[in-house]
C-alpha cells in the first residue's frame, strides 16, 4: 500500500513542472521586455500561485495569489512596471511583462509557481543592452588640416572605426564617459584628416544588438579659389580704409573753408 501511494505522489510530481522557454532574453533600453514562462495548469485557478523574484537577492518583482495581484511585498524600482496577463494564466502562461527597461532590471529572475498539481521554478537571464544614439557631426578647421568629431550615447562600449578613401584604417581619438545615471556611456570620437579633400568613414558597432551605425563624410576645399578671395577680401579692406580717410579729408577741409569764411 505505501509502495502505490509513493508511486501515486511520484506520478503527481512528475505531472507538474515550470519552464522557460528561452532561459536568456535581451532587453533594450525603454522598449517593454516580455520573461517567459510556463507551467502544466490546474482547473482549480483559486490555489493559484505564481511569484517572480530576482535570483541575486529574493527581491519580490510580481506577485499572485487569491485569483488577482498582490504588491505589498512589490520592489519600489518595479512599481507600475510590471504585469501578468490574467487572461493566460488559466493556460499555465505565466509570463511577465516589465515596461520600460532599464540597466538595473538586467540580472536573474526566478519564476515560481504553484498549484494543486505541485510546486516548481525556473532561472533566466536578462541582458539590457541600448541602441547608440544618431551621431553628432562638427567639424574643427585649422590652416592645414581639419578635425572631423562624431559623439553619440549607447551601451555597452561599441567598437569605433575610422576608414579611409581606399578603405584602410585611420588613427583616431576615442573618449568613453563612465555610465550616465541613463545607464549609457557617452562616446566621443576624433579623425584628424588633411586638406584640400577629405573622404573618410565613421562607423560604429553595438556587437550586442547586431546595431552598425555608418556615416561618410566628404569635404572638399578649392585652394585657389580660396587664395583669391582672401585676396580680394584684403583689396576691399585697403579700399575701405582708403574711402574712409577720403571722407575724413573732405570733412576736415570743409570745416577749415568755413573758419576761413568767418
Amino acid at each position: 500500500m505505501r509502495w502505490l501511494l509513493l508511486c501515486v505522489l511520484g506520478v503527481l510530481v512528475a505531472s507538474f513542472e515550470v519552464t522557460v522557454p528561452n532561459n536568456h532574453l535581451l532587453a533594450i533600453r525603454g522598449r517593454p521586455a516580455v520573461l517567459g514562462c510556463e507551467f502544466t495548469p490546474d482547473p482549480n485557478f483559486s490555489n493559484l500561485v505564481v511569484t517572480w523574484q530576482r535570483q541575486e537577492d529574493a527581491r519580490v518583482v510580481h506577485s499572485f495569489y487569491y485569483q488577482q495581484d498582490q504588491l505589498d511585498r512589490q520592489c519600489l524600482k518595479y512599481h507600475n512596471r510590471t504585469s501578468l496577463n490574467i487572461s493566460e494564466l488559466h493556460k499555465g502562461n505565466a509570463s511577465l511583462r516589465i515596461a520600460a527597461v532599464r540597466p538595473k532590471d538586467a540580472g536573474w529572475y526566478l519564476c515560481i509557481v504553484t498549484n494543486t498539481k505541485g510546486t516548481g521554478k525556473a532561472l533566466m537571464q536578462v541582458t539590457y543592452g541600448a541602441l547608440y544614439s544618431e551621431p553628432r557631426l562638427s567639424i574643427h578647421v585649422n590652416s592645414s588640416a581639419l578635425k572631423v568629431q562624431f559623439e553619440t550615447e549607447g551601451f555597452p562600449k561599441p567598437e569605433v572605426i575610422w576608414m579611409g578613401e581606399h578603405d584602410q584604417n585611420l588613427s583616431c581619438h576615442l573618449e568613453i564617459h563612465g555610465q550616465t545615471e541613463d545607464g549609457l556611456y557617452f562616446i566621443k570620437s576624433i579623425c584628424e584628416a588633411q586638406k584640400p579633400v577629405v573622404n573618410i568613414t565613421f562607423t560604429l558597432k553595438n556587437h550586442l544588438l547586431n546595431q552598425n551605425l555608418q556615416r561618410p563624410v566628404f569635404l572638399s576645399f578649392d585652394e585657389d579659389t580660396t587664395d583669391h578671395m582672401s585676396i580680394a577680401l584684403a583689396v576691399l579692406l585697403v579700399v575701405c580704409i582708403l574711402l574712409v580717410i577720403g571722407i575724413i579729408c573732405l570733412a576736415v577741409q570743409k570745416q577749415n573753408k568755413q573758419r576761413s569764411s568767418l
